[in-house]
């Protein structure tokens, strides 16, 4: 793994070569969130438990963001009234289809209520290994097909539509 993050940082060009700490752009979110880079975590695969190998999709450059969020688990988009927006768009387009319109379910289970099938989603940690690794039934790995970012926008949609689905229907949402 350590092999592999040293070859993708050398392929960035000199203009956006990391340094120890980023500072994410000062948007809608009411705090301001140093992001931080580091050796990665390690990632599970949901079903197998296998080590999930976190590499850029063919043009893809990982985000200050993605670092960060490889980094610590942390979702720097988590509140974020423009990153929550352009989640709801990536989720209507790749996601919706199985998991409904808001994330009510259909094929796919509900995302935006007080139950997981695999209880580890309850972090953005585990639902990004879900996603990104795939899980039973038709939800095949994402991988290749959505970016790191892209999956860190569409959790911060699926966190904020189950504080929504709080707000008016007061049932307890995913954590």
């Amino acid at each position: 793994m350590a092999t592999f993050l040293t070859v993708a940082c050398a392929r960035e060009d000199a203009a956006s070569a990391q340094t120890a700490t980023y500072t994410a752009p000062k948007q809608a979110a009411p705090t301001h969130l140093a992001l931080k880079d580091g050796p990665a975590m390690e990632f599970r695969g949901t079903l197998s438990g296998d080590v999930l190998e976190l590499s850029p999709m063919e043009g893809e450059t990982f985000t200050p963001e993605a670092k960060h969020f490889m980094a610590t688990g942390e979702n720097p988009y988590k509140g974020d009234a423009e990153a929550v927006k352009k989640g709801y768009t990536i989720f209507s387009t790749a996601c919706s289809g199985c998991h409904g319109h808001l994330a009510e379910g259909k094929l796919g289970p509900a995302l935006a209520d007080a139950y997981w099938t695999y209880p580890k989603n309850e972090t953005d940690k585990g639902i990004f290994e879900t996603i990104y690794g795939g899980a039973a039934g038709m939800m095949g790995p994402q991988q290749g097909r959505l970016s790191v970012d892209e999956i860190l926008h569409v959790i911060a949609w699926i966190r904020h539509q189950a504080e929504e689905n709080l707000k008016t229907d007061g049932a307890a949402p995913h954590a």
